[in-house]
Formats: structure tokens, C-alpha cells, sequence
């Protein structure tokens, strides 16, 4: 009686520390801002409406099937629908209302469905989309581009976990938006109609989040993380490493299991002779024992330098301290066998035999004759009698030399195996490592079995779950009158003044040309160099002339007009026919 008093005992104050732990719900914003950067918008954003949308201020509303066109027109948003277009300011807000189905925004030529309220503004001379939308929505658009639905139900569980932790820990923040969506934060391309699993996995899931210390977690994670985990503070030093207590730096034989897992080899014959090595790690290793070499009276060359055996292959130096498995080094033992330059001189050609004329009109000047070339010849190799140890830096001459790199930020796992006649050199990890292996966790679902807690538990050892109240907010309802009428009729807008264009005394060559190819909507970038990364002077708008100075091959054409001058496109020029 008492034994079982005792574990209840221990079972209540678990339970109470656990509940110390949890975050309040009402410090979590359910709903985040997501910067669409990867959809690189610049001057013009199209937008399909499904459903019914409103602007902030109430006074338009967008019924299903609406085609939107917003452009930027100096520092203006000009929304289009249809044949009229009215100036909106330097910001737009679209407001999602409730309807039947649920609505959502397509944009541009992307299939995702962009469900919330879509912010328009400017930023760096470019509109700037940031969509406001419930972290479930948002989940729907993360999960199937991060993992998918090819990956086991579990394993999109402890992703859609991790995802929505992540993503309401940035929530809130001072700054425009919380999240961008690329792999900077977090891959997001709206909702698809085709991932039902990972659908799935973010419904049974709803709200549940991880925390540590009263806090939600930073559940960082990677795609690989190469056969162990990394620490927070080796990637982020200038972090509080108190703050990653969480986690761990571990073996994780999941991710080695994993046959997807990236990883890159590089085959070495212990016995490579004429064979060779290849001509960057011969090259590389040549350098790296010059010295020894000079010692030896040897010329530091490598054509004089021949790979007999290659003994041993040793990664070595650990970067951090523990057990870390990010090795900086690779410590060759070989047998080297060497020659000398015999130079001989390649003989000048023999004059051609020519008649003398008689009586040549004028003297010739004399063709120089080729100078004789050194062609070198060598002896035959010699073999060094000791073995040599010789030792590369993994980052990045080896890398470089063997072609194993992964990732830019030179932490990728290196390791060495013996298999028989050859030495296998391997290099793992995609990404920083740190927290979940996406590839781990599929290995632990789909072969081991293994839920989600359970995979969570294991690269996150530190750290509790917790379920919030992700409840979406009611969506505003649309105004009966506003839906009969959906937008006052609205003034077109003017058309803008064009530059002035001085059409006589052209220079030669030049011809006059005006802007054509384009919509009415739209606008053509006059850029200060022939290039789509330079620097966009102005935005040119349809019929705007101008004198074609020249235009090159590939299809740049060096224009002006009596403002400025710059670049342009040329197909979306069309010449005058009577210049």
C-alpha cells in the first residue's frame, strides 16, 4: 500500500511539473504573417478570387471567379478588375469573408491555395504579398513540401508538430511578417487538393506544440542530419546555448539506415599506380607534402609524383569537443614512387626550297621561323622508400578535390571504410543538423514502427508537448447590401504622362520605336545596364516612344528618350514604320 502510495506520488508531481511547463494560450497568436517572397513579385501581382473577399475598409468586395491585377505605378498600388482601375494608395488589404466553401486567393501562375487575408504593400521598389493566415491553414501548405505524402503517416505527425511550433514561436513578432516562405523558415506554397495524408497528419494533430522551460520550443530541423545530431549553439554560437537544453548531440542510426539520406562517396584504390588518384587530390596531396618532399631533395611537382599504395585514409580532429563526428581533417598514409624532368628540344623545321627570281619586284621581309619547344621527356619513377603521411583540411580542399560537397556551410559528416582493394570516403548531412532528421524520422515510422511521440522523444529529448487552441477566428460576413453591389463604379485611371522623345536629327543607325508588347496593365522595365539584374530606372507603360540607339544579339536594345537612357527588351519593342 504504501509502494503504491508512493507512485502516485511521484505520478502527481510529474504531471504538476509537466503543467508548470505549459505556455498560456492566450500568449499564442493563432493566426501568422507569412512573406510570399518566393514568388518573386515585382511590378504586377494577378489574383484569382474564390469565395468572397472584401478590402479593409469594406467599401469593395470580390465575388468567386473575380480577376484581380494589381501594379505598381510609381509609389502606388493600382488595383485592376476588369476595364477599370483605381488607385489604392501604397497598401492593399483583401479580407477573407465567411462563404461556401471556404475561399482562398490564387496567385500569379501558382496551383497552392493562398486561404487567409492577403497584405499588399511596397518594399524596395517592389510589391510586397504577406498573408495572414491560421497556423493549421498555414500547416496545410508546410507539411507536404517539407515532407509529403510519400512519407509515413507518423512521420508527417512529428513534422506537423515541429512546423507549427516553429512557426507560433516567430508569431507575434514587431517586424512586417513572421515567416517567409522558403526554406529560410519554412517551405510553404499554399494548400494542395492532392496531399490527404499530410492532411491528415496536421488534423490529429491540431494545436499540439512543443514547449521547454514555460515556452514554446525551438524545434529546429533538417533534412539530414548525416548519422548524428548537431547542437544549437556549434551552428548559432552567439546564441544562448541555455536555450537549446533540449536537445542533445547524438548517434541517430535512423538517418544512416535511410537509404534516401544524402550522401556522397568517392572511391579510393588502395593500389592506384598509373591508374592514379585523380587530378585534384593528386594535386591537392602533392601540395600538402611539398615540404616533406623539398626534405628528400624531391621537386614539388605533380608530374613527378606517382600514388603507389595508399595505406590508410583517417578522418581526424574533431571541430567541437565531446563526440562530435565533425571531423576537419583527412590523414593519408602513402607510397609514393618519383622521376625527373629529361628535357629535349624539339628541332626547328627545315627552309623550304624555293628559285631564286631573277629580278624581284620589291624585297620581302623575312617570316620569322618558330622557335624550338621544349617538350619534356622524363625518367622512369623511382620508389620512395618510406611511406609518407601526409594531411588535408576536409573544408575544403579535400571536399573540393574528391567533389563531396554538400553543403555551403562546410558541416557535412565525413567518414572512412575500408572495403577490401579500395577505401570508401562518404560524406553525409543535408542542412544544419540540428533538432529532427527529416530522413531519421521517416526510417523510425516507416521501418521501426515508431509514433511520433516517439520520434519527437528521441530528437528532442528535453522537451514536453502541449495542445493550444489553434481555433481559427470567425471570418467576418460580408454585408448583404456590399454583396449586391460589389464595387462602386470606379473612375479609370488616367493614363500616365509619357517621356518626350525628340524624333528629328537621329543619330546614325538609330530608328524610333514604341512600347507595345505589353498589356495595358503592365510596364517595362528600363534598366541601367543589358542585364535583368541591373538596376530598373523607370518603369516604361505601353505606347511610350523611344530612339533605338542599337540592339545587340542577344536582344538588348540601348534606348533613350529626352529624359534618360538605358535598356530595354527589344521583343517588346515595336519599330515605326516611317523612321
Amino acid at each position: 500500500m504504501k509502494k503504491q502510495s508512493f507512485v502516485l506520488l511521484i505520478l502527481l508531481m510529474l504531471i504538476l511539473c509537466f503543467a508548470i511547463t505549459l505556455p498560456a494560450s492566450a500568449d499564442i497568436q493563432s493566426d501568422i504573417r507569412v512573406y510570399l517572397r518566393r514568388l518573386q513579385v515585382e511590378d504586377t501581382l494577378r489574383i484569382t478570387v474564390h469565395g468572397q473577399y472584401v478590402t479593409e475598409d469594406g467599401h469593395l468586395s470580390f465575388s468567386d471567379g473575380a480577376n484581380l491585377t494589381v501594379v505598381l505605378r510609381g509609389d502606388k498600388l493600382v488595383l485592376h478588375t476588369g476595364q477599370t482601375a483605381m488607385v489604392m494608395g501604397n497598401s492593399l488589404k483583401l479580407v477573407r469573408c465567411e462563404s461556401t466553401p471556404s475561399g482562398y486567393l490564387l496567385l500569379n501562375d501558382n496551383t497552392g491555395m493562398y486561404e487567409g487575408d492577403l497584405s499588399l504593400d511596397i518594399s524596395n521598389n517592389a510589391i510586397r504579398p504577406i498573408l495572414n493566415i491560421n497556423v493549421e491553414d498555414y500547416l496545410l501548405g508546410v507539411v507536404p513540401f517539407e515532407m509529403g505524402d510519400s512519407f509515413p503517416l507518423e512521420a508527417l505527425k512529428a513534422q506537423a508538430v515541429t512546423a507549427r511550433t516553429y512557426a507560433l514561436r516567430k508569431s507575434g513578432s514587431s517586424g512586417a511578417y513572421d515567416v517567409e516562405d522558403t526554406t529560410n523558415d519554412q517551405a510553404y506554397r499554399g494548400r494542395t487538393t492532392n496531399s490527404p495524408l499530410s492532411e491528415q497528419a496536421v488534423k490529429e494533430t491540431e494545436g499540439l506544440c512543443g514547449v521547454y522551460r514555460g515556452a514554446l520550443a525551438q524545434c529546429f530541423y533538417s533534412a539530414s542530419n548525416g548519422g548524428q545530431t548537431e547542437l544549437g549553439q556549434h551552428v548559432w554560437p552567439n546564441s544562448d546555448s541555455d536555450a537549446y537544453g533540449y536537445m542533445d548531440m547524438r548517434d541517430d542510426p535512423y538517418d544512416l539506415e535511410n537509404k534516401n539520406s544524402v550522401v556522397k562517396r568517392y572511391t579510393l584504390d588502395k593500389k592506384p599506380g598509373e591508374k592514379g588518384i585523380g587530378t585534384a587530390l593528386h594535386q591537392a596531396l602533392v601540395d600538402a607534402m611539398s615540404d616533406q618532399l623539398t626534405e628528400m631533395g624531391i621537386e614539388a611537382d605533380s608530374e613527378l609524383v606517382r600514388f603507389d599504395e595508399i595505406q590508410s585514409i583517417e578522418a581526424i580532429t574533431p571541430k567541437f569537443s565531446g563526440d562530435s563526428r565533425l571531423m576537419t581533417e583527412l590523414r593519408f598514409t602513402v607510397k609514393i614512387s618519383t622521376r625527373n624532368y629529361v628535357f629535349r628540344q624539339t628541332p626547328s623545321p627545315e627552309p623550304s626550297a624555293s628559285p631564286t627570281p631573277d629580278a624581284p619586284d620589291h624585297t620581302i621581309a623575312p617570316t620569322q621561323a618558330p622557335l624550338p619547344t621544349a617538350t619534356p621527356s622524363f625518367s622512369s619513377y623511382k620508389k620512395v622508400k618510406d611511406a609518407l603521411t601526409v594531411t588535408l583540411p576536409i573544408f575544403t580542399t579535400a571536399e573540393q578535390a574528391m567533389g563531396l560537397s554538400i553543403n555551403v556551410a562546410q558541416n557535412e559528416l565525413f567518414t572512412v571504410s575500408d572495403i577490401g582493394s579500395a577505401f570508401m570516403i562518404e560524406s553525409r548531412r543535408f542542412g544544419h543538423g540540428v533538432g529532427m532528421s527529416q530522413r531519421g524520422a521517416e526510417q523510425m515510422a516507416r521501418q521501426h514502427g515508431m509514433t511520433y511521440e516517439q520520434i519527437l522523444a528521441f530528437y528532442y529529448p528535453g522537451m514536453g508537448l502541449a495542445a493550444l487552441n489553434t481555433e481559427k477566428a470567425p471570418l467576418p460576413t460580408l454585408d448583404i447590401e456590399l454583396m449586391a453591389t460589389p464595387a462602386p463604379t470606379p473612375s479609370p485611371t488616367p493614363r500616365p504622362t509619357l517621356m518626350p522623345v525628340t524624333t528629328e536629327n537621329l543619330p546614325d543607325g538609330a530608328y524610333l520605336a514604341s512600347v507595345t508588347n505589353i498589356d495595358e496593365d503592365s510596364t517595362l522595365n528600363l534598366r541601367a545596364q543589358p542585364n535583368t539584374s541591373a538596376d530598373v530606372l523607370r518603369r516604361l507603360y505601353k505606347n511610350q516612344k523611344l530612339v533605338v540607339l542599337s540592339v545587340s544579339k542577344d536582344g538588348w536594345a540601348h534606348v533613350k528618350t529626352d529624359v534618360m537612357e538605358g535598356y530595354v527588351r527589344n521583343e517588346y519593342l515595336q519599330a515605326e514604320k516611317d523612321s
